[in-house]
């Protein structure tokens, strides 16, 4: 954005560094000490200024030089049967990728990747610019290359990823989610869309008034300054340069990614939005299912370019004491009343049995009050309602109310008196032409005495007869344009579902449909214009949910596995059709080219199965792949399937049900992320210490609302039924220091023996877990990495405009640990140690980003190293919103830092190699070819949760919007062929 990094930003000294350097010259004048002091005393106090923006990494790890030059360029020596050197030389310390290739350029042997210098990793030598790497004739599996002159070998130079393609749908009609709103105005058509769920996402698009598409709006665009950006929120990662973020920084880094409270989540399922002037107006649902008093009624807006304001983006408080999860909303035509119908006080999910319209004035601060109707009166008389829904007004300022039980269109005038009723039987919507007056009602219809949906046209206010009707008009969302030569309709979606534990819609989305006599003709349908447009490529509209989105590639065949389902070919970006998989939640792929499966424990069983991509059946449209059984896995039934030799993990499904990470490497070796949450003897803190400190009678408090059975009692007899069954309930080994429940890592070899039990114990969350040929392992807990005493980023956040408005990132870490025996422990502890390590700690172990002291200093045994940073992942609310990092097969990771909108590409010893992309929205989301084009490379994110990929490709998907895939290009790059120089 223009406003992050501004240059006087980043030349501006900080006035106290001033003064204490000015101190300490002094002294050092006193003490008529050297110049060599004077130079050292300038180090330390250039060190004391960088620790005010730590490094995500932290001391001998550092990163690269930006100098891609070759000063000897490569050669290979043979110094004897399959044993070869590999000579390079460059002129600084960037990173350097060594591979011995086929003639195809298919990589046999990953030799190794890093960023050269002190801390470079093995195989290279450490504080050289000349280096000389050996190869043992071997290809990735250990098998010795047969005839290795045929083979070459490729160093490259500097990772540059660029942008490739966009997979799926790609055309801004495939609308993410499900069609949660449509307003027209005489300058276009604004179009929300919402993921399904608690964690569906909220975007704006604009249309012109054919359907073709303007800009996105939310979330705003990159190129809007900071005067237009008043109320976001801002997270500032290095001096002077900032990210943009929502207002709730928590909600923004960590969690889901919403701008605006309250209008994700359980809360709401639609909205009739109003367009008044440069705003759109919607609102939020006016409570939340779980916490009532958390999400008030609030009134909310944006900008029709993505801009917003403090006012718009912290919202207007709006009605006091209803619930409204559909709300539909109208203003008045001098844009100074607006007005909401579809409300409920009962504090369920249900919308219309309330009896009262309200209407705020935009112009004063007052919150709405009844316009029309009485609250929980519902009557038949000219003042009363009995379940009012739809609503529009007139160019005249009339409003038209949808009387849904009293059969009719009741209009009132703008002081509130009846002026007539319209007969309509059933009506659900209605929406009034702003020139002509002719009024289109959506609502139930009898042809031989059996319902049917019908959308009928009245002619006008003063000419209340019927124009014409047509049946079978199923739509939840109409909104008419009054600005096209002939009237138009914009219609979306089937259904809105506001009840249980989730918010959501159904139905297809955006169809356009223009008068053509006494009827209507369909001359736009989103959805099918983007399946002609995208053809194979298309693979159904993006979630807009954040539990969506999770990519696997098979490197081996060059494809990825969208969702455990979709597969798209990345060198082509088509369809190749969609799998067949039970209930699972990762997929992971090896160099032999099988496809490893963890299984949901909850909504299937426990197990890691392994399949055969390469043997793929076609049955009933999917693919099939059959099981490759692990040589000591084990038979199980689970559901109707046999499984012949599956991994016997011993993950607990809990109240959430899925585990969070499976590694492979190329050889098949696996590790298991493994969730953990009986303690015996001590159910009870177990079960405090997995639901965050939650007690039995809130959670039963929970389970009488609605959440199904997340109560104690519940838990209990999961736990009475598998031991009355035989089956032995694994609990973490008791031990000082470590948290006896959440989340562990099992180590098992390519045969399916099992390493380590607990190879890993961590507590809380792990995000991803990997492995590489070594047997090290990497993850990302939701632990922040400390700095001193204080957490990584800790008051680097804030609100644009807002002076004394700071706050606390929650980010989590990035750790490489040996192989075996890890542990993250504190002093306070179920068991509780004896007494701190003797050094700094390593992570804080913070349930809230705003927790600070001893009590929750925690320390790594076994860590390689730490990188800080890794977002979004929770602290210690819902763990659904979750991220999964890659590390590839050169050993390379990239790890999501929502906190700056990128990736951080970390080699095997620490190093950062870069930082991957900036701030952008869908518009700034197709490379170099978009409409808002960021930096020097084009690539844009906003939040990036799961990313993987190939030796050539790297995919990630953002904000369930859209599905990127990257190039994986260096800066420089030499072939040299194998044997002697």
């Amino acid at each position: 954005m223009p406003w992050a990094g501004d240059s006087t930003l980043l030349l501006a000294i900080d006035m106290i560094h001033v003064l204490k350097l000015m101190t300490k010259l002094e002294e050092c004048w006193m003490k008529n000490v050297t110049l060599v002091s004077l130079f050292l005393l300038g180090l330390v106090l250039r060190s004391y200024a960088a620790d005010e923006f730590p490094k995500p990494y932290s001391a001998p790890c550092t990163e690269r030089e930006n100098v891609f030059e070759f000063t000897d360029k490569p050669a290979v020596k043979t110094i004897g049967n399959d044993r070869f050197e590999i000579a390079f030389a460059v002129k600084g310390n960037c990173d350097a990728t060594v591979a011995v290739v086929d003639s195809d350029g298919k990589v046999i042997r990953h030799v190794g990747s890093g960023v050269l210098g002190a801390n470079a990793p093995a195989p290279f030598q450490k504080n050289s610019l000349k280096q000389v790497v050996a190869w043992d004739g071997k290809d990735d599996l250990g098998e010795y290359v047969k005839e290795p002159e045929k083979l070459r070998v490729k160093v490259m130079l500097g990772l540059k990823p660029t942008h490739d393609r966009l997979l799926g749908p790609t055309h801004p009609r495939s609308l993410p989610g499900y069609v949660f709103g449509v307003a027209v105005a005489e300058d276009g058509v604004f179009v929300m869309s919402k993921g399904n769920g608690a964690h569906g996402n909220l975007f704006v698009r604009k249309f012109d008034h054919d359907g073709n598409y303007s800009h996105s709006i939310l979330p705003p665009p990159a190129n809007l300054p900071e005067a237009k950006l008043a109320g976001m929120g801002w997270v500032e990662y290095e001096k002077g340069v900032r990210a943009l973020h929502g207002p709730d920084l928590y909600q923004s880094v960590a969690d889901n990614g919403f701008i605006f409270a309250g209008v994700g989540g359980y809360g709401i399922a639609s909205c009739q939005p109003a367009v008044v002037g440069d705003r759109i107006y919607f609102c939020n649902g006016g409570a939340d299912k779980f916490l009532p008093d958390k999400f008030p009624s609030m009134l909310f807006y944006t900008m029709k370019d993505g801009s917003v304001t403090s006012q718009g983006i912290s919202g207007m408080p709006f009605v006091k004491g209803f619930m409204h999860p559909n709300p539909r909303l109208a203003v008045s035509p001098d844009g100074r009343w607006l007005y909401i119908s579809s409300l409920n006080t009962t504090k369920q999910y249900s919308s219309g049995n309330e009896h009262a319209v309200l209407r705020r004035d935009l112009t004063g601060n007052a919150i709405a009050e009844v316009f029309v109707g009485k609250v929980q009166k519902p009557g038949s008389d000219s003042q009363s309602l009995n379940n009012p829904q739809g609503i529009d007004c007139d160019a005249q300022g009339r409003l038209y109310v949808c009387d849904h039980e009293n059969n009719r269109i009741q209009v009132f005038a703008s002081d509130g008196k009846s002026l007539k009723s319209i007969p309509s039987e059933r009506p659900e919507l209605v929406q009034v032409h702003k020139k002509t007056g002719a009024i289109y009602i959506k609502h139930k219809g009898r042809v031989q005495g059996a319902t049917v949906e019908r959308l009928t046209k009245v002619k006008s206010f003063d000419d209340a007869t019927e124009a014409y009707h047509i049946d079978g008009v199923v739509t939840a969302l109409v909104a008419v344009d009054s600005w096209t030569a002939k009237p138009r309709l914009w219609m979306a979606g089937t259904s809105f579902g506001a009840a249980g534990g989730t918010t959501g819609g159904a139905g297809p989305s955006v169809t356009v449909w223009e008068e053509d006599g006494a009827g209507l003709k369909k001359i736009l349908d989103f959805d099918e214009s983007v399946k002609r447009e995208m053809g194979q490529a298309y693979g159904g509209r993006p979630d807009g949910h954040i539990m969506s989105g999770r990519v696997a590639c098979d490197p081996v065949r060059e494809t990825v596995n969208f969702n455990q389902s979709t597969v798209f070919d990345l060198k082509t970006g088509k369809l190749i059709g969609t799998v067949r998989l039970p209930h699972s939640d990762d997929v992971a792929f090896d160099k032999k080219g099988y496809m490893h499966v963890h299984f949901n424990p909850g909504f299937y069983g426990q197990g890691v199965a392994r399949l055969d991509p390469g043997r793929a059946v076609l049955d009933g449209g999917k693919l099939n792949y059959p099981e490759v059984p692990y040589d000591y896995g084990i038979d199980k039934k689970i559901s109707l399937e046999n499984w012949k030799g599956i991994l016997p993990v011993r993950d607990q499904p809990g109240a959430k049900f899925f585990q969070e990470g499976l590694g492979v490497n190329m050889r098949g070796e696996l590790a298991v992320e493994s969730n953990i949450y009986y303690i015996p003897k001590m159910e009870e803190s177990s079960w405090q210490e997995f639901t965050g400190g939650g007690t039995r009678g809130q959670y039963a408090k929970l389970s009488s609302a609605g959440q199904g059975d997340g109560t104690y009692a519940g838990w209990m007899r999961t736990i009475e039924n598998l031991q009355k069954r035989g089956e032995e309930v694994y609990s973490i080994p008791m031990r000082p220091g470590v948290t006896m429940t959440g989340a562990t890592i099992w180590t098992f070899d390519s045969l399916g023996r099992l390493r380590q039990e607990c190879a890993v114990i961590a507590g809380r969350l792990i995000n991803a877990s990997q492995i590489d040929e070594d047997g090290y392992l990497y993850f990302v807990v939701n632990r922040p990495r400390m700095f001193g005493e204080k957490h990584f980023l800790v008051g680097k956040g804030g609100i644009i405009g807002a002076q004394s408005n700071t706050q606390e990132p929650f980010t989590g870490t990035l750790l490489k640990t040996r192989p075996e025996n890890v542990k993250l422990v504190k002093v306070k502890a179920t068991i509780p140690m004896d007494g701190p390590p003797s050094r700094p700690p390593d992570l804080m172990d913070c349930s809230t980003p705003t927790l600070f002291g001893k009590d929750y200093w925690m320390w790594v045994e076994g860590a390689e190293w730490l990188y800080a940073g890794a977002s979004p992942i929770t602290c210690n609310t819902c763990a659904c919103p979750q991220q999964r990092m890659h590390t590839d097969w050169f050993k390379r990771t990239y790890v999501p830092e929502m906190y700056r909108h990128s990736l951080g590409v970390v080699d095997t010893a620490g190093n950062l190699i870069m930082h991957l992309g900036r701030y952008g929205n869908f518009d700034s989301g197709n490379g170099l070819k978009s409409k808002i084009p960021v930096g020097d490379d084009g690539i844009a994110m906003f939040m990036v949760r799961f990313v993987s990929g190939t030796d050539n490709y790297l995919v990630y998907d953002d904000y369930g919007e859209r599905t990127v895939v990257l190039k994986l290009n260096y800066h420089a790059e030499e072939i040299a062929g194998i044997g002697a120089r």
